[in-house]
C-alpha cells in the first residue's frame, strides 16, 4: 500500500495517510475545480504520463530508492497528475507536499540518501523549491516534470537554472517533458548543455565527472605536517606534499581538474574554517573535526584520538646508584636495625665493663652489613654467639641482595620513574603547551580537567619550536597521525626522548573539510573511503613521515656518542657522598660517646658526693650523741 504524508505551512505532518484518504481528498479537490480542467484535450495531454511512470520505476529499482517525494504547489496540476500517475505507483513510500516544508526535519526523519524528488513544474524553474531544501538532499535524485511545448535544449532560463543547481551542489538532475514525452539530462563539462537522453544512458554517466576539462579547484594549503607540507626542492620549485595534500592532488589529476593552491595567512587550521565559510576555497588539505554549520566532511570512518607527549624518564645520576637498589622503606628498616643493634651491643658492653663504646659497635654492625670480618671481643658469654649469628645472617642477606641489585643496575641502564598518568604529569610540574586552536578544540571535545591546570597557551610558532626540537622540559598534545610522525623520527633511538601517556581522550570523527556547495563532495568522500579500504592511506602516511624527516621538518635524533669521553664531575659525586656519610657517622658516634662518657663521669661524681655526705652525717651522730645548737649573729 502506498503511504502518503502531507505537511502544512506550519511544519506539522500527518503520517501514514492511506490511498482511500488521498482519493477522498482528490475528489474534494475535483469538485472545487472548474470543469474546463477536465476536458478531453487536457486528459489526453496527461496520458503520456505512463512513460514517466516507467522512468521512475527504473530509477527506483536500479538506484535502490525507497522513498519518492512529490512536490507540487498547484492543485490543478496535482489533481491531473494523481489521476494518471499516483494510482499506478508501485508499493513504495510516497510523500506528497503541496506547501512549504521543513527540509531539516525531513532529512532527520528519513535520511538524505536513496530519495527521489518529483517536482511538478509550471514551466518555470523551481528556484523556490531548492531554496527551501537549504543545501540538503544534495545526493538525492531530482526529476522535474513539465509540459513545455518548446525545445528545452535551447531555453536560456533552464540553462541558467542548471548552472545555479551546479553551484548549489545538486548534480543529479533530470527533466521530463510530458508534451513531447522526452527525457533530458544536463551536461556541465566542457560546456553547460541540456540534451535529450534515455534512462539507460543517464544511469551510465550519472554523476561521474570523470573529466573536468581543467576546471579549477581552489585548495587552501598551509604547513600542517604530516597532513600538509610545503617546501622548495633543490631546484627552487614549490613542492606541495604531505598526507592529505598529495591525496587531493592525485584525486584532481585523475579527474583532469586544475589544482589551484590558496595560501592562508598562517599555519593555523582556524583559517581553513574561515575560508570555507566565506567560500573562498573548495576544500582544505587537512583533517578537521566535524563542524556542520561551517563545512562538510568526507566519510567519517576514521576516529582520531589525542595523547599527551611527555619526556622519557631520564637516566639516574651515578650518585643515585648508592640508594637506588632499595626503596626508602627498606632503607628506613635498615636504619632502624642499625640503631637497635648498635644500642643493644653498647648496652651489653656497658653492663659488663661499665664503659660506652658506641663507635666500635657501629663499625662492627657496618662490617657485618658489608659482609667483611667483624668481631665481638668485648662481649662474652652466651649473648656473644646469639648476637654474632644475628649479625652474620642479617649482613649476608643484605649484602647479597644489595650487591646483586646494584650489579644488575650497572649492567643495564636505570631511569627515573616514567610519567604514565595525568596525575603524575600534574605532580611533575611540567607545562603542557598548546596553541589557541587546540585549546578551543579541547574545550569543545571534553579534555580531562586535570590537564587544564598544567596547560599554557602559546603562539603556534613557539609550540613548533619546542616540539620539533623534542624539548623535554614541556609536554605536548598530539593526535594519532602527528604522533606517528614523532614516533617515526625517534625510531633509531635507543631510548626515545618523548613518549606518549597511554591514555586516549578527545575522540572525534575527522575528515577532509570541504565547502558545503562543492559538487565533488561525494566523489572525494568515496575516493577517500576506497583509499582507506585498499591501504593507500597507510602508505601515504608513511611516505609523509619519511618526507617530513628528509626535508628537515623534524630530524632523526642521535643522543649517544660512541667515542670515549673524559670523566665528568658526576662520577666523583657518589664516592664523595659515601665519604661524607662515613665522616658524619663517625662524628655522630663521637658525639654520642663523648656525651655518654661525660654523663657517666657526672653520675660517678654525684655518687661520690652522696657517699661523702653520708659518711659525715654518720660521724657527727656517733661523736656528739645528741643535737647541737648553733647560735648565729
Amino acid at each position: 500500500m502506498t503511504v502518503v504524508s502531507t505537511l502544512d505551512p506550519r511544519g506539522s505532518s500527518h503520517l501514514k495517510v492511506h490511498n482511500f484518504q488521498v482519493n477522498y481528498a482528490m475528489r474534494l479537490l475535483r469538485d472545487s475545480t472548474p470543469d474546463w480542467i477536465w476536458d478531453l484535450e487536457f486528459c489526453d495531454f496527461w496520458d503520456k504520463a505512463h512513460s514517466l511512470n516507467n522512468i521512475l520505476q527504473e530509477l527506483n529499482n536500479i538506484l535502490l530508492i525507497t522513498t519518492n517525494i512529490l512536490y507540487c504547489n498547484q492543485s490543478d496540476i496535482l489533481l491531473a497528475f494523481e489521476s494518471k500517475y499516483l494510482r499506478q505507483m508501485p508499493s513504495i513510500s510516497l510523500l506528497i507536499y503541496t506547501n512549504n516544508f521543513n527540509a531539516t526535519e525531513l532529512q532527520y526523519n528519513l535520511g538524505a540518501e536513496n530519495k527521489l524528488f518529483i517536482i511538478l513544474s509550471n514551466n518555470q524553474p523551481p528556484y523556490e523549491f531548492f531554496r527551501e531544501l537549504d543545501l540538503q538532499f544534495q545526493q538525492a535524485e531530482f526529476i522535474i516534470v513539465m509540459k513545455n511545448p518548446r525545445d528545452l535544449e535551447k531555453e536560456e532560463q533552464w540553462l541558467d537554472f542548471v548552472i545555479h543547481l551546479f553551484h548549489e551542489g545538486y548534480v543529479h538532475i533530470l527533466f521530463y517533458n510530458i508534451y513531447n514525452d522526452k527525457l533530458y539530462h544536463k551536461i556541465i563539462f566542457p560546456h553547460v548543455l541540456i540534451e535529450e537522453s534515455t534512462i539507460v544512458h543517464y544511469l551510465s554517466v550519472r554523476g561521474s565527472f570523470n573529466n573536468l576539462y581543467g576546471y579549477p579547484v581552489r585548495v587552501a594549503v598551509y604547513n600542517n605536517t604530516p597532513r600538509a607540507l610545503i617546501y622548495n626542492d633543490k631546484w627552487g620549485n614549490r613542492v606541495y606534499a604531505g598526507f592529505y595534500l598529495r591525496f587531493v592532488r592525485a584525486f584532481l589529476d585523475r579527474r583532469n581538474g586544475t589544482f589551484v593552491p590558496f595560501h592562508t595567512p598562517n599555519d593555523s587550521p582556524r583559517n581553513c574554517t574561515l575560508v570555507l565559510q566565506n567560500e573562498t576555497v573548495d576544500l582544505c588539505t587537512d583533517a578537521l573535526a566535524a563542524n556542520p554549520p561551517a563545512f562538510s566532511l568526507t566519510h567519517g570512518f576514521r576516529i582520531a584520538s589525542a595523547n599527551v607527549l611527555v619526556t622519557h624518564a631520564k637516566p639516574l645520576h651515578s650518585y643515585r646508584y648508592l640508594t637506588a637498589p632499595f626503596q626508602w622503606s627498606v632503607w628506613l628498616c635498615l636504619g632502624s636495625y642499625v640503631i637497635l643493634v648498635v644500642s643493644f651491643l653498647s648496652f651489653i658492653h656497658w653492663l659488663r665493663s661499665r664503659k660506652w663504646d658506641f663507635s666500635k659497635h657501629l663499625l662492627e654492625v657496618f662490617s657485618s652489613l658489608l659482609f667483611s670480618g667483624f668481631y665481638l671481643k668485648e662481649i662474652h658469654g652466651r649473648e656473644r654467639y646469639i648476637l654474632f649469628g644475628v649479625l652474620f645472617i642479617a649482613g649476608f642477606v643484605y649484602s647479597t641482595e644489595y650487591l646483586g641489585l646494584l650489579k644488575s643496575m650497572l649492567i643495564s641502564e636505570v631511569f627515573e620513574k616514567q610519567i604514565d598518568s595525568f596525575e603524575s604529569l600534574a605532580a611533575s610540574n611540567i607545562t603542557l603547551l598548546v596553541d589557541s586552536y587546540d585549546r578551543t578544540l579541547f574545550a569543545k571535545y571534553n579534555m580531562p580537567e586535570i590537564l587544564w591546570s598544567v596547560m599554557e597557551t602559546v603562539p603556534s610558532e613557539d609550540l613548533l619550536k619546542h616540539r620539533n626540537s623534542f624539548d623535554q622540559d614541556y609536554a605536548y598534545v598530539l593526535f594519532s597521525d602527528r604522533m606517528a610522525l614523532y614516533d617515526y623520527a625517534q625510531q633509531f633511538l635507543r631510548h626515545p626522548k618523548l613518549l606518549r601517556i597511554p591514555i586516549n581522550f578527545a575522540f572525534l570523527y575527522t575528515g577532509i573539510p570541504m565547502r558545503k556547495r562543492w559538487f565533488l563532495k561525494y566523489h572525494l568522500g568515496q575516493a577517500w573511503y576506497w583509499a582507506f579500504e585498499s591501504g593507500l592511506t597507510r602508505k601515504l602516511a608513511l611516505d609523509a613521515d619519511f618526507e617530513a624527516v628528509r626535508v628537515g621538518y623534524v630530524d632523526f635524533l642521535v643522543t649517544e656518542n660512541m667515542e670515549a669521553m673524559p670523566l665528568g664531575l658526576d662520577y666523583f659525586v657518589m664516592p664523595a657522598i659515601a665519604l661524607a656519610l662515613g665522616y658524619f657517622m663517625a662524628l655522630l658516634s663521637f658525639v654520642i660517646e663523648l656525651t655518654a662518657r661525660r654523663m657517666s663521669g657526672f653520675l660517678a661524681f654525684r655518687r661520690r658526693i652522696q657517699q661523702l655526705m653520708g659518711k659525715r652525717r654518720t660521724s657527727a651522730g656517733y661523736l656528739g650523741g645528741g643535737d647541737v645548737d648553733v647560735e648565729v649573729d
